[in-house]
């Protein structure tokens, strides 16, 4: 995987942290994601940068659980 950064694809953010739908909220983003990486873990460079792009589409009001194409 290469470095993440701004115009990283929203889809592609969503499978770096395990996720197949958009959560519908920051804080349901915070619960799908601590259920998959938990804190005993560190994350990686770009799995920090996939949540930073996650946060900011659920911030431009995405559409919540829709499914990922396969």
């Amino acid at each position: 995987m290469t470095a993440m950064g701004p115009s990283t694809d929203f889809t592609e953010a969503l499978a770096v942290l395990g996720l197949r739908t958009t959560p519908g909220s920051r804080q349901e983003l915070a619960r799908r994601v601590a259920a998959r990486h938990p804190a005993s873990r560190p994350w990686s460079t770009v799995q920090t940068a996939a949540y930073r792009r996650v946060w900011e589409e659920l911030e431009s009001g995405c559409e919540a659980d829709v499914p990922l194409a396969a």
